[in-house]
């Protein structure tokens, strides 16, 4: 008999289990995503796109190491929308990451980190401030940095063409993608979810639901009494006008203790900042896309003082302004695996591009009946049943300038 899996939300969460589970025995993948084809509305659209192996949490640093390794391995060519081949092997990039220190107590922090790496097996190396600036020149100040600590394992994506490759093999697989249906409501029957109700009164049926809709996953999970306790941001990343293309890129570059981050995206430089007034988006006013207007203040303050960190003479006036959105959970966690309280219902969100693969990989394990991996349980989405919502809400906003710690 067929298992019908519905996965609500195509972005690189959703497309990465639907290559997963797609051409298992028994199985029929359906993903549903309210954006038209080729179109990414939610976070993956915009992602900064690191990918840094090392977490706090350690069931973190497995997932990234699952999803550094499925990164390497999507090497299918991929029509690029300018026209062009191009590779998907790069959709990943093992650039590196460099941590910058511009003070003594910032450098004792990386100095603990380094050791946190080593206990874990990963590469990491901690270096002069002459050094960090020769490894990102364009972005390490050698007059301010103290140190630096570099990542030689870790990478930047390209979450678009990513996902782009994974759903093409998804549907090379016999998955099915509905581009422009928009879930609206789960189908209740006997305490079990039995499918998804669409925008225009169709019902999907399915015996398992998973829900990787990013930022909008609490509201359909709202309407079926469940509660995931996502709380989305605002968030604040620049583009400076196009270069010359640098090949290949300068590593991820990294301030922990201003909370800014600084990316070469080949022919132009990014960079954003954690260190402003938060600013939570209410579900219920979430629009059709993971971004906001820009709100000038405080993000333009955020932004200049994140510009000061780079060197003077790269320092650029912004030509691109994005206010992200994106959610963070009550521990900073994703919430993976099943909802124990509504049978046939399960959760893939709160996942950055960095766990994404990994995470749908454990995901695929655990819906098949096999072991999903150590730690996952630490993952599970109602695990904070009973809570109340204020204090989660609360919770998840004290960690919003943290998101770096778990990786």
């Amino acid at each position: 008999m067929t298992r019908r899996i519905v996965i609500v939300g195509a972005g690189i969460v959703g497309s990465s289990l639907a290559r997963e589970l797609a051409g298992r025995d028994g199985c029929h993948v359906t993903v549903l995503d309210r954006a038209p084809a080729g179109r990414l509305y939610g976070s993956t659209g915009h992602a900064p796109g690191y990918v840094g192996v090392l977490g706090e949490a350690p069931v973190l640093t497995e997932l990234a190491r699952a999803t550094v390794r499925i990164y390497r391995g999507l090497t299918d060519d991929y029509d690029g929308t300018g026209g062009g081949r191009e590779r998907a092997g790069a959709g990943f990039e093992e650039t590196g990451c460099l941590e910058v220190a511009t003070t003594p107590a910032a450098y004792e922090t990386l100095q603990g980190r380094a050791a946190v790496a080593q206990t874990a097996g990963l590469a990491a190396r901690l270096v002069g401030p002459e050094e960090a600036a020769a490894l990102a020149p364009r972005l390490v100040d050698p007059d301010t940095a103290v140190a630096g600590l570099h990542f030689p394992g870790d990478g930047t994506a390209r979450a678009g063409l990513l996902t782009a490759v994974q759903r093409r093999r998804a549907e090379a697989r016999g998955a099915e993608f509905a581009d422009g249906a928009e879930a609206t409501g789960l189908e209740i029957r006997a305490g079990r979810v039995h499918g998804v109700w669409l925008a225009d009164g169709t019902l999907v049926p399915a015996d398992d639901t998973v829900l990787a809709s990013g930022i909008w996953g609490p509201l359909l999970a709202a309407r079926a009494g469940v509660d995931l306790p996502l709380t989305p941001v605002s968030h604040p990343y620049v583009y400076g006008g196009p270069r010359p293309a640098r090949h290949p890129r300068g590593p991820f570059v990294r301030w922990p203790e201003h909370h800014a981050y600084a990316r070469d995206h080949g022919d132009r430089d990014g960079i954003g900042t954690y260190d402003h007034d938060l600013r939570p988006v209410a579900p219920a006013d979430l629009g059709v896309r993971a971004e906001e207007p820009w709100p000038g203040e405080p993000f333009d303050g955020a932004v200049a003082a994140a510009l000061a960190l780079l060197p003077p003479a790269h320092r650029f006036a912004p030509a691109v302004r994005l206010n992200g959105v994106f959610s963070v959970t009550p521990d900073n966690l994703p919430l993976l695996g099943p909802f124990t309280g509504l049978p046939g219902l399960w959760s893939a969100t709160a996942i950055w591009v960095t766990h994404a693969a990994g995470a749908a990989a454990a995901l695929a394990e655990a819906m098949d009946g096999g072991e999903p991996g150590a730690g996952l349980a630490a993952l599970a989405p109602d695990r904070f049943a009973g809570e109340p919502a204020g204090e989660l809400r609360r919770r998840a906003l004290r960690h919003y300038r943290d998101i770096y710690a778990a990786g």
